[in-house]
């Protein structure tokens, strides 16, 4: 089996991200706060648009895009984004819930994306990786286009 075929198989999803998140939305949102629901986008089970409709009949009307290829760098991300699973899908995803009236927060790894993202109409980004002051200021200073800011995601892990 040819090298490329083989590692891009070996990235292909093995657990059902979003079909969890689905199931335990099925009998709706109970709590008044605002509520993100982290959404894989790179399903190869659903479309964006049927996870999108699921996600309003269960009173959802927040989205991240997480688990998010951000997470990823390296080889193995320029073999996600040739395989056509890297952060534009993520945009587009995003970029459809805005257009829908969901509320949409951006997990970025570096200024381009969270340009896209900011320019697609989230509300707020959210930072994963540990930024070096300069690209946290770059990113403080664009989420101020936005209604919730920058979040770092381990300020914004278990806040009740």
């Amino acid at each position: 089996m040819d090298g490329g075929v083989f590692e891009s198989i070996a990235l292909l999803p093995i657990h059902d991200s979003n079909g969890l998140l689905l199931a335990g939305l099925r009998n709706g949102i109970t709590s008044q706060r605002q509520i993100f629901a982290g959404v894989l986008a790179h399903d190869p089970f659903r479309r964006h648009q049927d996870i999108l409709k699921a996600l309003k009949i269960a009173g959802c009307r927040g989205i991240v895009n997480f688990p998010s290829i951000t997470a990823i760098d390296g080889e193995m991300r320029a073999s996600l984004e040739e395989f056509g699973c890297g952060v534009k899908a993520e945009i587009e995803l995003l970029h459809a819930a805005v257009d829908q009236g969901f509320s949409a927060l951006a997990l970025v790894d570096d200024f381009a994306i969270a340009k896209e993202a900011v320019a697609a109409g989230v509300d707020g980004l959210v930072t994963a990786r540990r930024k070096d002051e300069r690209v946290l200021g770059e990113l403080s200073e664009l989420a101020q286009e936005t209604t919730l800011g920058l979040f770092r995601l381990p300020d914004a892990i278990g806040q009740a």
